[in-house]
């Protein structure tokens, strides 16, 4: 009818299945075993069950939508698993935040209109690096070293018992007699037998023989001056020493000489400093100068007390 006006009746857009799924399904949260706190936290939501870390992958993947991630659901939930924990809190509570963190940003972008038209002056400025782009980064480093570190422990695990040796070495090891590695097995008895010789207490050594300590006194020094007296005139201190290294000896027989010089036995002259020492027997005027009568060859004081 031409006067009458016609009036819409507002029809709601169908929900999507997916999305009332993920709306209805609370996430859950538990801890398990692992190294790191993103491998052992799992997560149970209508569009994912796994680990943290898993999801954070299919994200940079592209393999799941972030808008269909319920945050504040999954913090919930993080926040009562969180509180079940009775340790190693640290380490979760840092990993969910830096990890939650990156997921609410992606998200928070994803759902507000990018400038795709610089001269839209309705668009929204998109400014700042991409976090989705930078979290792909990290994600793809932390897949790097992941990787890496596993073709290590493969790596460690089949060389178990395996000992590398330098060529050196091994040429050190041939001169020394060790085995080939291709040699048949030793007789566990011929090393038990070897350990038992190691491990025998050896006797102790033989004391050595005892050392007589050597007297040489100024008596026998004397003497000594005396017989080369009654054979020559005269006798030099540098001749009756040579060949004699023994400081002891030297020092001794310069000592009888002064000795026999005190007693008025022999005369000692240097002419020269340095020079030859001569000694002579004394005359009968100088034995009278010095009121002595007769030469007795009596021991001498071994005790030095005549020269202090």
């Amino acid at each position: 009818m031409g006067g009458e006006r016609s009036v819409g009746i507002p029809v709601m857009a169908p929900v999507d299945d997916s999305t009332a799924r993920a709306e209805s399904a609370a996430p859950a949260v538990t801890f398990g075993d692992g190294r790191r706190p993103e491998s052992r936290t799992q997560v149970q939501m209508a569009e994912f069950d796994g680990p943290l870390a898993l999801l954070l992958a299919l994200i940079e993947a592209r393999q799941l939508d972030v808008l269909t991630v319920p945050l504040g659901a999954l913090a919930d939930a993080y926040l009562d698993a969180l509180g079940r924990l009775t340790a190693d809190r640290l380490g979760n509570v840092s990993s969910f935040v830096a990890i939650a963190s990156q997921l609410i940003l992606i998200k928070s972008r994803a759902m507000l209109p990018r400038r795709t038209d610089p001269t839209d002056p309705t668009a929204l400025i998109d400014e700042g690096a991409d976090p989705e782009a930078e979290l792909r980064a990290r994600l793809i480093l932390y897949r790097i070293h992941r990787d890496a570190g596993l073709r290590l422990a493969d790596e460690a695990l089949r060389r178990i018992g395996l000992f590398r040796r330098e060529p050196a070495t091994a040429h050190a090891a041939g001169l020394a007699g060790a085995r080939p590695i291709d040699a048949p097995a030793l007789d566990p008895r011929r090393l038990v037998r070897a350990l038992d010789r190691l491990a025998a207490i050896a006797p102790p050594p033989e004391p050595p023989p005892e050392a007589m300590a050597r007297m040489i006194t100024i008596t026998e020094r004397a003497a000594i001056i005396r017989a080369a007296l009654r054979e020559a005139p005269t006798c030099v201190l540098q001749d009756l020493l040579a060949g004699v290294r023994d400081r002891v000896v030297i020092a001794v027989t310069f000592l009888a000489m002064l000795e026999l010089m005190k007693r008025s036995e022999i005369v000692v002259e240097q002419a020269v400093p340095w020079g030859p020492i001569v000694a002579r027997v004394t005359t009968a005027d100088e034995r009278a100068a010095a009121g002595v009568d007769e030469v007795a060859e009596t021991p001498l004081d071994e005790s030095l007390a005549s020269f202090a």
